[in-house]
């Protein structure tokens, strides 16, 4: 990965706490990799440590490939050695070795001082859902009239931002982090690499339970956001309609920023009026003032609190109402995100990126709402929603529960874990509200099915979490 603006070797030592083994300190890093798949030659290589590998494991295989040098941590002094002694003078000689505490952290830090050189504004987004709809409205607004670096697809942990960094330059105006969490004390130390001085948490759902006992965890983890923001004295922005934001509030210092659907908060929307496709336009509104009238081409009423939050940050910033309007209307979102699809005469909506109880209810309610504007039936094939710990089994449950009250034609339940939205729906349903129900342990058992159970003109969501791939199952309907 080539690094927007070079290094130089004494100044990347000095400030990670580091030592040059070998190398001209005057020297510049110039490319960078984590990876030696994707390595190239004359890339300087970072060993970080995973749950499941090391990369100190590779640093024989980048020299060989290439590298132009490579960072170890200290307690592999003895195996570094052997890999110098081992390839010293032949064609895998490398010019320059950095010795550190921790591989990681030496990549972090040289990110954050490398992006401190020019000073962007830094904009950093967390939450359960909407992080990377907002980010890509809020790139769309700013990228029309500046220079705009942000975290590409799911680059929003530890070594993706670190990366995005590396792509700021003297010329960038500002940095979007999305913030991604696996746990507690993760999204304050990635918000403090970044230096973030406005912050978004766009709402607190039923995600990463498998790593927290309740909503309140997780409202507290993605809340560490809260603290740079304070630290920096920057404004952090939250859904004043999310039911976690009052618990949020009691537990944080930061200067808050509301917005949502009523005109007391400091942004909000009104007149809310959707298309055949489920795309909302809307009024955006600064307290009670009137800033533009705005139509997102994305659908779902979900994705209204996503436009309002983006307008919201991009006012704050000083953005015209016109630009704001113009890159929300162009705004391209990333593919498997409520991406609708003209197959013929179906219309699928490919929402296969990612999948948690709050999100599977959004999707939900936006199949609803496209089908009741087209008069058409519906049909939800939704999979596994994983890292919900324990209660996943129960989570899946109270999404059956919740198509009770939907009006959905057709539901096909794919997984292990989906076993029981098909189990909550048909032990919850009523003799009023009687809707085919299918479940199959297998991607391979559906496909056969596929063709007699989905009808010509149906309207047809295809949700789970991203490991399923269940965007697989487009190619057979």
């Amino acid at each position: 990965m080539k690094i927007k603006e070079k290094i130089k070797i004494d100044i990347a030592a000095r400030g990670t706490g580091s030592k040059i083994i070998r190398g001209d300190p005057g020297g510049f890093i110039e490319s960078i990799s984590t990876d030696t798949r994707t390595l190239l030659v004359g890339d300087f290589f970072i060993p970080v440590r995973g749950e499941n590998f090391d990369g100190h494991d590779f640093i024989e295989d980048a020299v060989r490939a290439g590298a132009r040098g490579f960072v170890y941590e200290r307690n592999y002094r003895k195996k570094i050695q052997k890999i110098r002694n081992k390839l010293s003078g032949g064609p895998g000689f490398t010019e320059l070795i950095i010795e550190t505490e921790d591989t990681l952290g030496f990549y972090q830090k040289l990110a954050r001082d490398h992006m401190m050189r020019f000073a962007p504004v830094v904009i950093a987004i967390t939450g359960s859902v909407g992080k990377t709809t907002t980010r890509d409205l809020i790139v769309s607004i700013l990228s029309q009239d500046f220079n705009v670096v942000y975290t590409p697809k799911n680059y929003n942990t530890e070594i993706g931002i670190a990366s995005a960094m590396m792509d700021i330059g003297k010329d960038t105006d500002f940095f979007i982090a999305e913030l991604g969490m696996r746990g507690k004390n993760q999204i304050g130390p990635l918000a403090d690499i970044c230096n973030a001085s406005i912050g978004a948490i766009t709402a607190i759902g039923n995600s990463h339970l498998e790593f927290f006992s309740d909503l309140e965890g997780i409202a507290m983890a993605k809340s560490e956001l809260a603290d740079i923001i304070y630290k920096n004295r920057g404004k952090l922005f939250l859904n004043a309609d999310d039911g976690m934001t009052p618990f949020i509030k009691d537990n944080i210092r930061a200067d808050i920023i509301e917005f949502g659907a009523n005109n007391g908060f400091d942004y909000n929307f009104a007149r809310p009026v959707p298309d055949d496709r489920g795309r909302f336009s809307f009024d955006f509104f600064k307290k009670d003032q009137k800033k533009s009238s705005i139509r997102l081409n994305l659908p779902g009423y979900h994705n209204i609190y996503n436009g309002c939050l983006a307008a919201g940050i991009c006012d704050y910033l000083g953005v015209s109402p016109e630009m704001i309007k113009s890159g929300i209307e162009s705004a391209t979102i990333e593919k498997y995100r409520m991406e609708i699809i003209d197959s013929g005469d179906l219309i699928l909506i490919n929402d296969c990126y990612n999948a948690n109880p709050l999100s599977t209810r959004k999707a939900i309610d936006t199949l609803c709402l496209i089908g009741e504007k087209n008069k058409r039936r519906c049909v939800a094939i939704l999979g596994d929603m994983l890292e919900l710990g324990d209660t996943a089994e129960e989570l899946h449950y109270d999404i059956g529960k919740y198509l009770v009250k939907k009006d959905i034609d057709v539901l096909i339940a794919l997984g292990k874990l989906a076993k029981n939205i098909y189990r909550g729906f048909k032990e919850n349903q009523t003799e009023l509200k009687k809707m085919q129900c299918y479940y199959f342990a297998e991607k391979e058992g559906l496909y056969s099915s596929l063709k007699n159970l989905i009808k010509s003109r149906d309207i047809v969501l295809i949700k789970g979490s991203r490991a399923n791939k269940m965007e697989e199952i487009i190619s057979y309907i």
